[in-house]
């Protein structure tokens, strides 16, 4: 099953995702076509997350930095001990500055909200993605344009992903500012 759609919400996505589980169906492709529908894509994928989640962006955007994310965030944090989620930020200084729930959160869950800035080998990359487990990911190969894909149920597309996220993870570095001295 195949659809394009122009802005859609997460709600709308949570459904799609659901009658592809129910109807056995496979891969669920879909393009959002605003910079909101964007921002709900990036929400439904951290909310679709069980285990892991690898996030990698030049840097993050106001979606980040919303009640909504931060609550999505928060429950795939708390759902089980084991969870984990890895996110590498070129902009780490933007980020610091701008996203202050989301620093919070990696600020308050350090050992389980990971943040490391992409190291020199990678610097100026344009693309952003997100793996959530082994199946479903989001990929925009340009921040600057909308132009995105979110993949659910798409196990060989997460797979090629996080492959990247780990060749990229190997070479990160620790955020100066993120994590403050604690006696």
């Amino acid at each position: 099953m195949s659809s394009v759609l122009l802005g859609f919400s997460g709600r709308a996505a949570k459904r799609m995702n659901e009658q592809s589980k129910s109807a056995g169906t496979g891969p669920i492709h879909s393009h959002p076509g605003t910079r909101e529908g964007l921002r709900a894509a990036q929400l439904e994928l951290v909310s679709s997350a069980h285990h892991e989640l690898r996030i990698l962006t030049p840097a993050l955007d106001a979606a980040f930095n919303g009640s909504a994310m931060a609550e999505a965030l928060g429950r795939f944090i708390a759902g089980h001990s084991r969870n984990r989620a890895r996110v590498v930020v070129e902009d780490t200084e933007h980020m610091l500055q701008t996203c202050t729930r989301f620093v919070e959160l990696a600020r308050r869950f350090s050992d389980l909200l990971i943040v490391r800035r992409l190291g020199e080998p990678h610097r100026g990359l344009r693309e952003m993605f997100m793996v959530a487990d082994h199946d479903n990911c989001l990929y925009q190969p340009d921040i600057a344009l909308v132009d995105a894909t979110l993949d659910l149920h798409a196990p060989k597309q997460a797979g090629a992903l996080g492959q990247r996220f780990e060749e990229i993870w190997a070479s990160t570095e620790p955020v100066p500012g993120l994590h403050h001295f604690r006696l």
